[in-house]
């Protein structure tokens, strides 16, 4: 056990050199509080927060838990506890306390939801830790764990030490779920399993600050401690990547994990245990655009390079948790926000002429913009048709249009020969100069059947090369 710490210990130390700049966080830790012991820690990392369960209440931890979880996060003073968290600040959030008669008062569902909004809205946190949790799904509780989200605000949660099934707000798909292994590296007999367990990390027997006057330290075991040393790790990395997203924390944790039980995820483990040093050589693959954040697309995918590239300028962001559905079809509406994404989205102030686009679609001011630009021009019954799969031909009508909106040369140069297609006759009439040109640029290409099939949709792992190719043009 000693020399895995000092292992963990030299890979903090190394994640920390090398960073070139480190910006402070606020991480929310919806918790009994924190008691600031003197000489324990760095009373400047700890911010003002909250009680939510006593007005005027403060936030000094009358239980002994939040101190616990807080000295995991930021490390103590002393050097006792090492965190990879080193510069961000913590904001106590009491939904659980009690009197010093010792009757315990606690705030449920509705204060953690109370406090998950204010991290959010009030506080500015970029990481929220959760200890607590309820065996069933709770409408309040899913909005709010779904705002947070929204406003890309990562929440990490104990999966539950009843040994039974995870616990909300760990079972929903946006939250990191953690469970505890012991020290044989097996999952521990009291962390909970099943759907939303997402990592495991050490939670038995962990060296954490007492809020007993005889004594600072304690040792203790639960999913809560597993959850907060997860917090600190995805604190540090939002210390060096301020950039990364939720979605693309969780999935680099979920790829920086070691195999323990049934290969690949499994409900008694997750996608393993969690480590820290497979965690930081991904962050630096991710951050030179060398990873993308899909379970479903490989290295050797003959689409990895052109969705990597798709991916590295934020052009496809995929359709889910980790998921890119490459074989999914690219519409209308997807391709125009990407033609959108490549100008860095120009505000704009136009009309849109199409009846069927509503003002709060999320590729409106993509197609209020391109309207306006003549990149599209949508069809004779003043549709847009932006939930309509998009077609080669039309494709290129789009890419060709924004080529010219660019000043760049589409003319003879770039026209391509169709004769050497079986299908050269498919080309509709309107698009024939387009997909020359797409032909003669390198856009689209000879397949294996020698077809163009200029009126067939493009998938996403399709358009996404395409682009590549699109971006080659313009460099």
């Amino acid at each position: 056990m000693k020399k895995t710490i000092i292992t963990i210990i030299l890979i903090i130390a190394t994640f920390i050199t090398k960073a070139a700049y480190v910006a402070s966080i606020k991480i929310g830790v919806i918790d009994t509080g924190i008691k600031e012991k003197e000489g324990i820690f760095d009373s400047e990392r700890i911010l003002d927060g909250k009680n939510y369960v006593l007005d005027d209440g403060s936030t000094d931890d009358e239980v002994g838990h939040g101190t616990r979880i807080a000295s995991l996060i930021i490390g103590t003073l002393d050097g006792v506890i090492v965190s990879p968290c080193i510069e961000s600040g913590i904001i106590p959030l009491v939904y659980y306390t009690k009197f010093a008669s010792g009757v315990v008062i606690n705030g449920g569902v509705e204060a953690i939801c109370d406090a998950i909004y204010d991290a959010v809205d009030i506080y500015d946190c970029r990481v929220i830790n959760i200890s607590s949790g309820i065996k069933a799904d709770d409408e309040r509780l899913e909005a709010a764990v779904k705002y947070a989200e929204e406003k890309d605000v990562l929440i990490v949660s104990a999966c539950g030490n009843s040994g039974e099934n995870v616990y909300y707000p760990a079972a929903y798909d946006t939250v990191i779920g953690v469970g505890s292994h012991n020290d044989r590296y097996e999952p521990s007999d009291f962390s909970c399993e099943g759907r939303g367990l997402d990592i495991l990390v050490q939670g038995e027997n962990l060296k954490v600050v007492s809020i007993k006057n005889a004594q600072d330290y304690e040792l203790v075991s639960g999913t809560s401690y597993s959850a907060a040393l997860v917090t600190s790790y995805a604190a540090s990395a939002l210390e060096k990547y301020p950039q990364l997203t939720p979605s693309q924390i969780r999935y680099i944790m979920k790829v920086s994990c070691d195999d323990i039980c049934d290969e690949g995820y499994d409900e008694k483990s997750g996608y393993g245990i969690f480590n820290p040093k497979l965690f930081y050589e991904n962050l630096v693959l991710f951050d030179g655009g060398e990873m993308v954040c899909f379970f479903d697309v490989k290295k050797d995918d003959w689409y990895y390079d052109g969705v990597k590239t798709a991916y590295k300028e934020g052009l496809i962001i995929g359709n889910g948790e980790g998921i890119f559905d490459p074989c999914g079809n690219m519409t209308r509406g997807m391709f125009i926000t990407i033609i959108y994404r490549l100008e860095d989205e120009p505000q704009t102030s136009d009309l849109l002429s199409f009846d069927d686009v509503e003002e709060d679609a999320y590729y409106a001011d993509a197609a209020r913009w391109a309207e306006s630009n003549g990149i599209i021009k949508g069809y004779p019954d003043k549709k847009f048709a932006p939930e309509k799969n998009i077609t080669r031909e039309e494709m290129a009508a789009m890419l060709i249009r924004y080529s010219e909106y660019k000043g760049k040369e589409t003319d003879t140069d770039t026209i391509g020969d169709l004769a050497i297609f079986a299908d050269e006759d498919a080309v509709s009439s309107w698009a024939i100069e387009n997909i020359k040109w797409a032909v003669g640029t390198g856009l689209l290409r000879l397949d294996d059947e020698n077809v163009l099939d200029p009126t067939g949709y493009i998938t996403r792992a399709e358009a996404s090369v395409i682009l590549q190719r699109f971006l080659s043009l313009s460099s």
